[in-house]
């Protein structure tokens, strides 16, 4: 099972003296005490201050002590108010520094007295009772009570809003604990508001290298950590850490969490030996600062515990963990839920080894103090059940194993209780979305595998199977809720590994059921599987910020989708609060609260349905998941068109294969090393590498091809819909046929594509959605852009009729950027590209305005004005790939050549979302446009997913670096072709072709890299 990393979050604190010294200095003191007793009172409370901010909280709680003896003394006979301020603020102190040292007991006893103190002595609309209830804040954080956390912190927010105004270092800290209470209340649209704010206010008040910054950009690091955006955390975190390092050095507890952070997210990354690293420096400082038996030095021991397991190393893994377990049993309550996420801990540990019954002793021992405190109904309840399930599994224990996850269902739902393995949940009132579909998948595979029992009979079998569709269906239902509902929007970034993983069960359940039953009913329901894969995937990398960011969408809807979404969350966390008291179920408050989300529900789904309407892209972007049904998907097919629906699965690959009357299900076997396999296939046709492409194209042929032949006799076009790394391969470029390493001329090879013309797309869903959504007739017909970048600066030209022949001094100049990044190679090609294409439609006397734009006309500017008046838009560029960040891959155009211009040069992928074309086709006359992050199940992020969602049906686009004159070649044919008559993907097959003819280009490398993915 895979483990969230533990991490912790450190937030600096730092209390006003201003009324602690600054006002004494003025003080006429009675003659019943000597001056000298508040003189050494107030030098007291100037060393726990400096220990304080140098976390010696020992030291600090030594020297308030002595400042809380003196002003007790003093009081006895002088009922003086300035003293009772002092005496306030000097238990507030204690019990602040005795919650930092987890002496919880202590330190609200403290608190209390502080806060009892201060309303009768003082009132509440001062600093001090402001700083008793930031530190009640903080104590109610650390002990787990977020509400009355939340309580506490608000009042002290209120009190310096209005004593000190907005911009005041006291409310930069109260913004930031809130944003911590609220990020851990899973709100974190909510924390990042405040954490920006505490930044905002920080950097004012302290510049910018400053710890208190630090802080508040570490935090803001841990918004996007618990998003799953590592990247994006990574870099907060290592700008925190570079200021730690320059104000406040690297003993300093701060610092310590700052490598604490950048472990977790490296871990996260996939860096282990990094994560340990930093994890260890981590856990140096922190014993050297804080002492050996911190809380915060267990925390760094469960973290290295952690990411020894991951890399393999069990029994180091156990003694880390086991060594957290020992300071947690020291200092916290038997019952506390640290220690049974210990024990859950050392569970997998055990579980890795294979020592199962090792394993169950702590998994139980975990659950048991859950048991012991009366409190089921959590998220780390429901993983230690799901945890016991799994073991369970692993011994074959099958009945066991299904107790165990209706547990954790039971534990993750409010108001489900229900013990018997057969019911299943209403999808209300959940703790977390993310471990219920875990808990869901869990308990599918459980019913499978009992399916798989070759004693049982077939109606056996087919109840069983069916069990685990219905659980795969509430799955389906459950990641509905994860992409539409009000819910966060992190919980997207898990949907790419999790749906894939969920719904290949529901596909393998489908496929079993229909060889048992024949009924064709499971092929559909298997087709509706893939679908559902695709669908839900795609939105992984969609989420609020860029639908936001790709959509014309006004601010007041945006306001009220937020403002909808924020008491949504809110009155849910109350309504759950209230389920959590004894007797809640009829207490008014909670009828109160269910109502009030009612109300919001209806309201937001009306809202919902309002932006489908009327906003189109937005609701595209973050709501989409429709699924069209077989039959409707089939009507949009023709009678020689045959579509293939590619699933990868662990073992097996699925081939989805649909024509306009069936739909046929082939299952393949997936060979080992399936991912090096296609990337060793890709390289040695970049490479041009005869041996092994032979080899390796005979191995893929054999899967994708071989397997379907029989189907494909009738069909003259194929629509190809790959899945995760498949997107990798050209299938044009697969053999029909057995091919012989002997063979030397390229032009007389078997190749797929001598059969047929061939589109793509990202899913059968989308493809229909293509076809049928509503598109302007553009008034122009081609626009093409040729920035050529010359060696001599040549001024630019614009033209709607000329046609000039050039040649390129060097054919094997690339379309993409250079290794630097920065330099642009000269595509004189590309000029006769354009020229040549406008010359086709004018001999062709094609009606409409063909236009086209070379040297410094071919600006950025220039497409995004017109490109949206024109039927085909052509762009010979160079362009460049950041897989790591597809948003910032690009096509590059003319460069600016004055400071002042409206565009960069670069159409950045992220900028294509929100184009707003009608183009029938656009044609990426470059180098790699089509690549982009690979995530499982996704495909390619890039510019064709942002053409094709600003309105764009059809898109050329290339998988790898090609010679310039070949790229002109090709597309001069295409149009020469297009412009006859034929279809894009038939005019795409004779430009390849004739490539192929000519044995100088007939090697795949030449011709291969250009698809076309859409409607055709």
């Amino acid at each position: 099972m895979t483990l969230r990393i533990i991490k912790f979050t450190i937030c600096l604190f730092v209390f006003a003296q201003s009324i602690m010294i600054a006002q004494t200095d003025s003080l006429k003191y009675p003659n019943s005490y000597s001056l000298k007793d508040t003189v050494r009172g107030l030098e007291y409370f100037k060393v726990g201050k400096s220990y304080l901010d140098r976390a010696k909280y020992d030291s600090s709680i030594t020297a308030f002590r002595e400042v809380e003896k003196i002003y007790s003394d003093l009081l006895l006979n002088n009922d003086d108010k300035k003293f009772w301020l002092k005496l306030i603020q000097a238990k507030n102190y204690i019990g602040y520094n005795l919650c930092y040292l987890s002496r919880y007991d202590e330190s609200i006893k403290y608190l209390d007295e502080a806060l009892i103190l201060c309303k009768d002595k003082l009132g509440e609309d001062n600093r001090t009772a402001a700083q008793i209830y930031q530190a009640l804040g903080i104590y109610y954080d650390y002990t787990d009570d977020l509400d009355k956390a939340l309580e506490m912190l608000l009042k002290a927010l209120e009190i310096r809003l209005n004593i000190l105004g907005a911009e005041h270092s006291d409310v930069a800290d109260t913004y930031n604990s809130i944003g911590i209470i609220y990020s851990k209340r899973s709100n974190k649209d909510k924390a990042l508001e405040y954490f920006t704010k505490s930044l905002q206010i920080k950097k004012k008040i302290y510049s910018e290298e400053h710890s208190h910054t630090a802080t508040a950009y570490n935090n803001i690091g841990n918004n996007y950590y618990e998003r799953g955006d590592y990247g994006k955390a990574f870099e907060y975190y290592s700008y925190s850490l570079n200021i730690c390092l320059k104000t406040i050095g690297e003993q300093h507890y701060l610092t310590a969490s700052s490598y604490n952070n950048l472990g977790n997210c490296l871990n996260e990354m996939g860096e282990f030996d990094k994560a340990e690293e930093n994890h260890l420096k981590a856990l140096d400082i922190r014993k050297k600062v804080l002492g050996y038996d911190h809380d915060l030095v267990a925390t760094s021991y469960t973290n290295l515990g952690l990411t020894s397991w991951r890399k393999g190393n069990y029994n180091k893994a156990l003694d880390y963990i086991n060594l957290a377990l020992d300071i947690h049993t020291k200092k916290l309550k038997r019952n506390h839920s640290a220690i049974a996420m210990d024990y859950m801990n050392i569970g997998v540990i055990y579980k890795a080894k294979n020592q199962l019954d090792s394993a169950l002793i702590f998994y139980n021992k975990a659950i048991d103090i859950f048991n012991n405190s009366g409190n089921l109904k959590t998220v780390n309840a429901s993983k230690i059940y799901q945890n016991i399930s799994e073991a369970f599994f692993a011994k074959g224990q099958y009945d066991s194993s299904l107790i165990a996850i209706q547990k954790s269902i039971k534990s993750i739902i409010f108001d489900f209780n229900d013990d018997n393995i057969n019911a299943n949940p209403i999808l209300d009132l959940v703790l977390s979305e993310v471990q219920l579909l875990n808990a869901l998948k869990i308990k599918s595979k459980v019913f499978a595998e009992l399916a798989n029992n070759r004693n049982l009979s077939d109606n056996e079998k087919i109840e069983l199977y069916t069990k685990a569709i219905l659980i795969i269906d509430l799955a389906d239902s459950l990641i509905d809720i994860m992409i539409r509902g009000f819910k966060n929007e992190e919980s997207k970034f898990v949907l790419g590994d999790k749906a894939k993983s969920i719904f290949e069960q529901g596909i393998d359940a489908s496929y079993r059921l229909f060889k048992i039953t024949n009924n064709k009913q499971y092929l559909e329901k298997l087709f509706y599987f893939i679908e559902k894969s695709k669908a839900a995937v795609l939105q992984q990398g969609i989420l609020d910020s860029k639908a936001k960011q790709y959509s014309n969408i006004p601010n007041d809807i945006l306001q009220r989708e937020k403002l909808l979404k924020d008491d949504l969350i809110f009155y849910e966390a109350r309504l759950k609060t209230e389920l959590t008291k004894a007797n809640s179920a009829d207490s008014l408050s909670a009828y109160k609260y269910q109502s009030k989300l009612f109300e919001l529900k209806n309201e937001y789904e009306s809202l919902v349905k309002h932006i489908e309407k009327n906003y189109p892209a937005y609701f595209s972007l973050k709501y989409q998941n429709k699924i069209y049904s077989l039959n409707k998907i089939q009507n949009q097919l023709d009678k020689n068109t045959l579509l293939f629906n590619y699933f990868i699965g662990d073992s097996l690959i699925y081939i989805a294969a649909l024509d306009k009357d069936n739909l046929s299900i082939v299952v393949v076997n997936k060979p080992g090393k399936f991912d090096e396999l296609i990337k060793n296939f890709y390289s040695s046709i970049q490479k041009a590498e005869t041996k092994s492409f032979f080899e390796l194209n005979n191995r893929l042929s054999d899967i994708f091809i071989s397997p379907v032949s029989d189907l494909v006799v009738s069909a003259r076009k194929l629509i190809i819909i790959p899945d995760g790394i498949v997107y990798k391969i050209p299938f044009e470029v697969l053999f029909t046929e057995q091919q012989k390493i002997t063979a030397k001329d390229y032009s007389k090879l078997h190749f797929l594509i001598r059969d047929f013309d061939i589109s793509y797309h990202y899913s059968a869903s989308l493809f229909v959605n293509s076809i049928e959504r509503d598109k302007k007739t553009p008034s122009k017909n081609f626009i093409g852009f040729a920035p050529v970048f010359p060696k001599d600066n040549s001024i630019g030209y614009t033209i709607t009729s000329k046609s000039i022949s050039l040649l390129a001094s060097n054919e094997e100049v690339m379309r993409s950027v250079s290794v630097d990044g920065k330099t642009f190679d000269e595509l004189k090609y590309s000029e006769w590209e354009v020229n040549s294409i406008i010359d086709l439609f004018n001999k062709n006397n094609s009606s409409g305005i063909n236009t086209a734009y070379f040297y410094a006309d071919a600006k950025e500017d220039s497409f995004k004005q017109n490109a949206r008046e024109y039927k085909i838009v052509h762009i010979a560029s160079h362009s460049f790939m950041n897989e790591d960040q597809p948003d910032i891959s690009g096509v590059i155009f003319a460069q600016p050549t004055d400071s002042v211009f409206t565009n960069d040069g670069i159409l950045y992928s992220a900028e294509t979302y929100n184009l707003d074309l009608s183009a029938d086709l656009v044609v990426l006359s470059s180098c790699e446009s089509g690549l982009g992050k690979l995530f499982k199940g996704e495909g390619m992020i890039a510019l064709t997913r942002g053409f094709l969602y600003s309105g764009v049906s059809n898109i050329i686009f290339s998988l790898w670096k090609i010679p310039d004159k070949h790229t002109s070649e090709l597309m001069v044919e295409f149009y020469r072709q297009m412009i006859s008559g034929k279809s894009y993907a038939e005019s795409l097959r004779q430009a390849k072709l004739k490539l192929i003819s000519n044995s100088l280009t007939a090697r795949p490398r030449s011709w291969a890299g250009f698809l076309l993915i859409g409607v055709n």
